[in-house]
């Protein structure tokens, strides 16, 4: 429920003030619900003077929550910290006291203004933290006395001042930690990832091909790698452009990605290159995979924007583990044999290795 409020009204996941807003709404969600608690508290001492400025507090709160739903940010950044110091200073002086640690509440506004306040910002931060700061201390040196409040009302006051602090800082701490990693997250999709084909780049591709083919090795499995190329793609990008050619890159790519089995990998080699690598798998099973494969391709229909459909085939060559090989670059070698061979007998086919094994 917590996360569903904080992130109510953002849909950019990756906004550069993301976490600032996240830490603006939950100071508001905080100071709202500490306001509401103190109007009923306050209502039920028969203070009612002090219940009403908790009430216009709670009135406030809910308007900047709605300024930063609705996307006022910068109003929603600059009214928080202004309502909690002249909310903390006058109660801290004329009600709580001294003695009660109210004002200890500072520590939020100046972890707040680090937080949310951006570096083009820092004449707002430095002036919010040295008023915080002077209050803080006004408040801390003037010794005032609580009204109508008795040393174990103070006691629950400072008690509920720490826990307070204490979870505010735990929330924001977390707020930050998440978006580190929802961030890191995404950076490591971004770099492993084709931003044409959106499937795996040659990087991750190769770094997958590591990984399968010392599986394979270690248990004694079946492998087989592939390398597939569209036929004639430089006529392709000759004749209908560049942009045409990116289409049947993406299309075919999401073609191949559909057709494959949930067990294999496939990523973007280079170029109008792909690699489909095959686990638990011998020559006889891939090749049927991938001749599913190229009769999908064969039978797709790309038009473009000018309703000029274009036919497309591949190619590819497969090669499997073999007692002998070390390496899984010796594997994508006899592939990339298999390949020109299967482009030599007329394109639009499939090729084994030599050393055919089932």
């Amino acid at each position: 429920m917590t996360k569903k409020l904080l992130n109510l009204g953002f849909i950019d996941e990756f906004g550069n003030d993301l976490n600032q807003k996240h830490v603006v709404n939950f100071s508001y969600l905080m100071f709202c619900a500490s306001c509401l608690f103190m109007v009923v508290m306050f209502f039920y001492r028969q203070m009612p003077s002090i219940a009403f400025f908790s009430f216009m507090g709670l009135v406030v709160g809910l308007v900047g929550l709605r300024y930063n739903y609705i996307g006022l940010f910068s109003r929603a950044q600059l009214l928080m910290p202004i309502v909690k110091i002249g909310q903390i200073t006058i109660l801290s002086l004329f009600y709580f006291g001294s003695a009660s640690g109210f004002h200890w509440l500072f520590v939020n506004v100046i972890a707040y203004s680090f937080i949310v306040f951006r570096a083009d910002q820092r004449f707002i931060k430095y002036w919010v933290v040295a008023g915080s700061v002077v209050l803080f201390l006004v408040c801390e040196f003037l010794n005032t006395k609580g009204l109508y409040l008795t040393s174990p009302d103070q006691s629950i006051v400072l008690t509920a001042v720490f826990l307070c602090v204490c979870f505010y800082f735990a929330v924001v701490i977390n707020l930050v930690m998440s978006r580190l990693k929802a961030v890191n997250s995404h950076l490591r999709t971004l770099a492993e990832r084709d931003e044409l084909t959106g499937l795996s780049n040659r990087r991750k591709v190769l770094a997958d091909a590591v990984n399968i083919f010392a599986d394979s090795v270690i248990n004694r499995e079946s492998c087989v790698f592939s390398i597939v190329d569209l036929d004639h793609f430089k006529k392709i990008n000759d004749t209908f452009g560049h942009e045409a050619g990116d289409l049947v890159l993406a299309q075919v790519a999401a073609m191949m990605a559909s057709v494959i089995r949930p067990q294999d990998e496939i990523g973007r080699y280079g170029g109008e290159e792909f690699i489909v690598i095959m686990r638990n798998t011998n020559l006889k099973q891939a090749e049927a995979v991938m001749e599913r494969l190229r009769c999908s391709v064969e039978n797709m229909l790309i038009e473009t924007e000018l309703g000029i459909v274009i036919p497309v085939t591949i190619s590819a060559g497969l090669a499997s583990i073999a007692p002998n090989v070390s390496r899984y670059e010796e594997i994508l070698a006899q592939a990339d044999k298999s390949l020109y061979v299967a482009k030599r007998n007329g394109r639009n086919r499939i090729s084994l290795q030599l050393n055919y094994q089932n």
